[in-house]
């Protein structure tokens, strides 16, 4: 789940929870108008653009530089600088794309956050991907559940309620990511992404002291 909803927390990394819905609302449906086919796509896991021909991709990103695109460019240029098969790379012309120095720390340490996934930070982006569900018509709740009341997850950690709900989203997130979920894409990115964070920062074993 991590490599495929990472594009989601490092925008709300760099804009925060409020403006990162409000990016990620405009850039989805946005998607979702393009075709019928596209329209009940819940565009949330990174594999579903891998979908969308490189160039249409980019051109949409570059018309609506002003509304969303430069913004989201600007949050995902430390990933495409160092994971050269995400999904949107394509987005990127290939000096835009730089590595910077401080780049890898400030991805592990995004990747960190996501690790506890009733985090503030893996909450609120299980919680924005959740939403493009809602938002495309492809989840709906029954009023009597907590997640019927999803807009108060933003209290989360401080009420009762909050934690009531991002346990459901944590719940309903696992049966997305299942298979044949509705953010499962079934592509090789999530395996691409390990293998390359393994050689960007090898794990250190300890010497065996005895």
């Amino acid at each position: 789940m991590i490599p495929e909803l990472l594009w989601i927390a490092l925008l709300q990394e760099v804009f925060g929870p409020h403006k990162c819905v409000e990016l990620l609302t405009a850039f989805t449906r946005d998607l979702r108008s393009t075709s019928p086919e596209r329209a009940d796509v819940v565009w949330a896991g990174a594999g579903q653009f891998s979908t969308i021909p490189p160039e249409e991709l980019c051109d949409l990103i570059t018309r609506k530089a002003e509304e969303y695109g430069n913004d989201i460019k600007t949050a995902l240029r430390p990933l495409a600088a160092h994971y050269p098969s995400h999904p949107l790379n394509n987005i990127y012309s290939p000096e835009e794309a730089k590595p910077e120095a401080r780049d890898i720390k400030y991805l592990t340490d995004v990747v960190a956050g996501m690790h506890d996934r009733a985090s503030w930070e893996a909450t609120m982006t299980q919680a924005h991907a959740l939403w493009l569900a809602f938002d495309a018509k492809r989840l709906m709740v029954s009023p009597e559940l907590s997640l019927a009341q999803f807009p108060k997850i933003d209290q989360y950690p401080n009420t009762e309620i909050s934690r009531r709900i991002a346990a459901s989203i944590r719940a309903t997130m696992n049966q997305c990511f299942g298979r044949d979920g509705l953010m499962a894409s079934q592509t090789s990115w999530p395996v691409e992404f390990w293998n390359c964070g393994m050689t960007l920062s090898p794990c250190e074993v300890a010497d065996d002291i005895g």
